[in-house]
């Protein structure tokens, strides 16, 4: 009986061996060539044997921690101000070097195809790449298995592999912060946003029973949470538009957002997401539309603090795979831009429906974010109108300063109002920059929506282009004169064409 306790003492002997003689190590997304988040105690984390003591130095300062029993250890470093390139050193048993590291903006790209296709999918994006020459634009994606998880510099030879939203989003924030940015990529095409919830979340939430739940974040997005960054970019939804996917699918992006948040410990960090473009299919103001319900609930979303969201239905190209993907990263940036980098005068959202005031047979629409005055681009369509308990028409819809004035033949008591709710709706409806508003429909609710800032308008008044001649314009953007009735006209704008960005 002497000889099983022989051997198991050998093996205790062994394994205190080996794991006194373990390297200090880490994983990506700690690298050569990163971005660490810039003004944040960013965490660092790794393995080493239990009861060793690891030093991480970057930039002038050290921090020293004993791995705990598991062998595991973190650090918290210092915030830093922007800069670069700097060399991390972690030093226990053996250093390990990390070199070409950069402070700066740190942004999470995430969600399904939209976001995940790279700029290589698309054969109007070549030029793109042969000018993508930009060493402070770096990337680390979780794309797909068997591929190198590591940074890589944006450049001709390696900006193809990069998310095509990503990078049009990246340069833009790069461009106007002028520092490094870093791009952390967990999009994958084809997926729930069952399959992104955390555990904790799920564990709250037993109802969400699909198979795919908590997948994608245990493969994808488990190994980054926490790595500091600035904020999240999101497009996801084309896989829940289905009758089972779509009704739950506003409450269970909130949770997702939620949850997000409480994994990384940082607090409410910005959550920017697109609205799903436009697909297929002719408008019908009586079609139930999956997508348009999807679209509701990423538009009520906007409840929850620091977000925002850029309206892509107008980009949208026939199919899901829209290639416009320079517009959809450029109104991504936008309320990075005058939310979090100082450019107060960046319009950032298109107009949001917040209120519904029913008068008669008229319904009235009260509209946040329209800056510059609401405008039409061609004839106002889109409105569909409804009685209690009615089958809806589509509406006709006239603009009256920062409302839409909606009626139907035959409705003498209206009750409800939709905006754009198709597939592939008709849409009309901008602001003064261009910006398109949000599909949406009154029998939900207003949300709460965060207030833009007006422009300030230098002068007594603006001139815009109308397809009848000049429109003057106050400062608020307010039109003046009335029509019959007491409803101001509003003649349908030449709207600002949107910028070739390469």
């Amino acid at each position: 009986m002497g000889y099983p306790r022989l051997s198991a003492l050998a093996c205790l002997a062994s394994l205190s061996a080996a794991a006194v003689s373990a390297n200090v190590a880490v994983k990506p997304p700690f690298a050569a060539s990163m971005v660490l988040q810039r003004n944040m105690a960013n965490p660092v984390w790794g393995t080493a044997a239990a009861g060793e003591a690891v030093t991480v130095s970057i930039g002038g300062q050290s921090k020293t921690v004993t791995a705990a029993a598991g062998g595991k250890w973190q650090v918290k470093l210092d915030p830093m101000e922007a800069a670069g390139p700097l060399t991390l050193k972690i030093v226990g048993s053996n250093t390990v070097t990390l070199g070409d590291v950069y402070i700066g903006e740190v942004w999470q790209v995430a969600g399904q195809s939209n976001m995940d296709t790279r700029l290589s999918f698309y054969p109007n994006l070549a030029d793109s790449i042969k000018h993508a020459d930009m060493p402070l634009l770096r990337y680390y994606t979780l794309r797909q298995p068997g591929e190198t998880t590591t940074w890589l510099v944006v450049s001709p030879a390696t900006a193809g592999k990069l998310s095509a939203t990503g990078y049009f989003f990246g340069k833009q924030i790069q461009k106007t912060t002028g520092v490094a940015v870093g791009l952390v990529v967990t999009a994958v095409g084809g997926t729930t946003i069952e399959s992104w919830l955390d555990p904790v979340t799920l564990s709250a939430n037993p109802a969400i029973n699909t198979a795919d739940r908590g997948g994608n974040w245990n493969t994808w997005v488990a190994n980054v949470a926490g790595f500091g960054l600035r904020g999240t970019v999101w497009i996801q939804g084309e896989q829940n538009c289905t009758a089972a996917g779509a009704p739950t699918y506003g409450e269970r992006f909130k949770l997702l957002i939620k949850g997000w948040r409480a994994a990384w410990g940082q607090g409410d960090f910005p959550f920017y997401y697109g609205q799903l473009s436009s697909t297929t299919g002719a408008p019908d103001p009586n079609n139930v539309s999956y997508v348009a319900q999807v679209r509701e609930g990423q538009r009520l979303a906007l409840a929850l603090p620091a977000t925002a969201m850029s309206v892509h239905m107008d980009i949208g190209s026939g199919g899901w795979h829209f290639p416009d993907k320079p517009t959809a990263g450029f109104r991504l940036s936008l309320p990075a831009k005058a939310l979090l980098y100082g450019q107060k005068d960046v319009v950032y959202s298109g107009p949001v429906w917040v209120s519904l005031i029913l008068a008669g047979n008229k319904a009235k629409l009260v509209f946040a974010h329209t800056e510059g005055g609401l405008a039409v681009k061609g004839a106002v369509t889109g409105f569909a109108i409804a009685a209690a308990g009615g089958k809806w028409v589509w509406g006709d819809a006239v603009i009256s300063g920062d409302t839409v004035i909606v009626s139907a033949a035959g409705i003498d008591k209206p009750a409800k109002v939709r905006y754009a709710w198709s597939d592939n709706p008709n849409y009309s409806l901008y602001n003064g920059a261009g910006l398109p508003a949000s599909p949406f429909t009154t029998e939900g609710e207003p949300g709460t929506v965060a207030m833009g800032k007006r422009p300030a308008h230098a002068g007594a008044a603006m001139a815009v282009g109308t397809a009848t001649g000049d429109v003057w314009i106050n400062p608020m953007g307010r039109r003046s004169g009335k029509a019959a009735g007491g409803i101001s006209p509003v003649p349908v704008f030449r709207l600002r064409s949107r910028a070739t960005v390469r």
